[in-house]
């Protein structure tokens, strides 16, 4: 007979099903009362621009899980060699969906692509299809963008601006539309002049017009257009905030007359909760869960991060408040409340430590949900400046890296999964941490009335089953499933030996200390031999300086 304690649960594995447990519980006690936002969903048609990405994925999964719609239309393209409804297929093997398949066999049914292309005029509608949008959408969750901050104004604007401008002139014949909510970004004013200032839930003016916007995108040559660009956006940090600014201005203007509301995510990270703790996919990697999921393997060791407090939402509170904001504007609008309202997912009510790599390190839970798929050990800290950064790179990323390269090349070693050179990859992440400290430094200071007046609207069940209340989050806790969710859906180490990843953790931190005096002792011996040699030469000088004399 095996001993009582043989077995015993994986810590990651524990804490995953310790949240879910916790959600489980909230939901089966809502589903017992009433919910207008639910209701209001019941036998709907709903149209999604930007299905196939990571908000759109969990949207379609929580429409149809919680929602019971009636049908979801899907604009998608042909990309890559496959189809849309190969895409949309292989879309739905994503883990995002395994909850609503062991409940829903059959749910795909329910989702239908159809041909388009945001970036298109008319988004590339065929007349059937549009028509056949017209007759039967009744609520349109425009959702798609480029999200590349270096991506060429020609393209982002053709995405961003004239997607937007196009999908409206859709949404303005949909014979039955109770709603249009477009998801916008809390960056979208995210100026350097407006750098610890307030963002309202308001309409600010446009950088540009959009008409005038567009009408550039189409007319001038693209060479032409990349070199004007920097006069152009100005104070904007990227084209994907400059873009996004006009769009919004997109809405305001034709908007009018509409039942129009926008959505303010911040940076968008791993679900809290739905449809299981730590859902991320990987295009989510590319920013604060690349940065984490390096820290987290060990190959990250410093930050590019400035004192402030981080806007970050987990992604089904995002879509919570997208799906609650359709509810609110509807009911607004049968009231004849005409003008369009604008949400923001705030950062001001959060709690999340300013120190995050300091304090998810020194959590003395962390280590026990370490990957035994570490490369080594995981340490790290933060700075906002760029000099300490780039100092810092140089001698906890780069020199190791080439070491480690040239190790590799010369011995019979395998390389871990994935890392073909550690300088490419830390060149990368070099690029990335660039590109996302400019957020990751500054603050802007976001008024979320609004959201917060929507939620306190909504009836207890409502609040449970559509939660989107980031001041209720725990952080430190949400930061441990954000590590598991990493490991489970990217690093895919199955949950399991984590006391493995635990004791490798101790092993690594003996090779990283070894390695850093053997650095260290070798740079100050050539130092040490170099000032030796410098202070000879010195000496050989005065001596024949003083031989000429005589």
């Amino acid at each position: 007979m095996l001993p009582a304690n043989s077995f015993r649960m994986d810590s990651a594995l524990a804490l995953e099903i310790e949240q879910v447990s916790r959600q489980k519980a909230l939901e089966e006690e809502a589903l017992r009362g009433e919910s207008a936002v639910r209701q209001f969903y019941a036998g709907t048609t709903a149209l999604i621009t930007g299905g196939t990405g990571f908000i759109g994925k969990q949207l379609i999964e929580k429409l149809l899980r919680s929602c019971d719609v009636k049908r979801i239309y899907i604009l998608a393209r042909s990309k890559k060699g496959l189809s849309m409804e190969e895409r949309l297929q292989l879309q739905f093997k994503d883990p995002v969906y395994d909850n609503l398949r062991s409940q829903q066999p059959d749910f795909a049914q329910k989702v239908i692509p159809v041909e388009g292309d945001i970036s298109e005029l008319g988004v590339g509608l065929n007349d059937e299809d549009r028509m056949k949008l017209e007759q039967e959408v009744n609520v349109i969750f425009h959702v798609a963008a480029t999200t590349r901050f270096v991506e060429p104004l020609k393209k982002a604007t053709f995405i961003n601006v004239r997607g937007t401008r196009e999908i409206l002139e859709l949404a303005k014949c949909c014979k039955n539309l109770r709603c249009f909510v477009h998801v916008s970004t809390a960056f979208f004013n995210a100026t350097k002049s407006k750098i610890n200032h307030t963002i309202e839930e308001k309409f600010y003016e446009s950088p540009v017009p959009p008409e005038v916007m567009i009408q550039l995108a189409e007319t001038v040559e693209e060479c032409r257009l990349n070199a004007i660009t920097a006069d152009l956006i100005r104070d904007w940090p990227n084209t994907y905030c400059f873009t996004k600014a006009i769009a919004e201005d997109v809405v305001r203007t034709m908007g009018k007359d509409l039942p129009v509301a926008i959505v303010r995510p911040p940076i968008v990270i791993c679900t809290l909760n739905e449809p299981t703790p730590g859902w991320v996919d990987i295009s989510s990697v590319f920013g604060p869960s690349g940065i984490l999921l390096g820290i987290g393997l060990g190959v990250t060791h410093v930050v590019l991060i400035g004192d402030i407090t981080i806007a970050l939402a987990p992604v089904d509170y995002v879509n919570n408040t997208v799906l609650a904001t359709a509810w609110e504007t509807d009911k607004r609008f049968k009231n004849n409340e005409k003008d369009s309202k604008i949400y923001n997912i705030s950062n001001s009510r959060c709690t999340l430590e300013k120190n995050l790599v300091g304090d998810l390190l020194q959590n003395p839970n962390t280590q026990q949900y370490a990957t035994p798929k570490a490369v080594w050990y995981c340490y790290g800290f933060e700075t906002g400046s760029d000099v300490v950064f780039w100092l810092s790179t140089w001698l906890l990323h780069y020199i190791p890296a080439y070491v480690a390269d040239f190790v590799f090349n010369v011995t019979s070693m395998k390389r871990p999964e994935g890392i073909k050179s550690f300088v490419k990859m830390y060149e990368k992440i070099y690029k990335m941490s660039l590109l996302y400290g400019y957020f990751l430094r500054n603050q802007w200071n976001l008024v979320d009335d609004n959201t917060v007046a929507m939620l306190n609207q909504m009836s207890k069940t409502d609040r449970i089953l559509f939660n989107f209340d980031i001041s209720k989050i725990d952080w430190p806790r949400y930061m441990l499933i954000w590590c598991i969710g990493l490991r489970k859906f990217i690093v895919k180490d199955g949950l399991k030996d984590s006391e493995y990843g635990m004791k490798k953790q101790r092993w690594l931190k003996i090779a990283h200390i070894s390695f850093y005096t053997l650095f260290f002792g070798v740079v100050f011996s050539l130092l040490y031999l170099a000032c030796r040699i410098f202070m000879y030469l010195c000496n050989l000088n005065t001596i024949a300086a003083q031989t000429l004399k005589i």
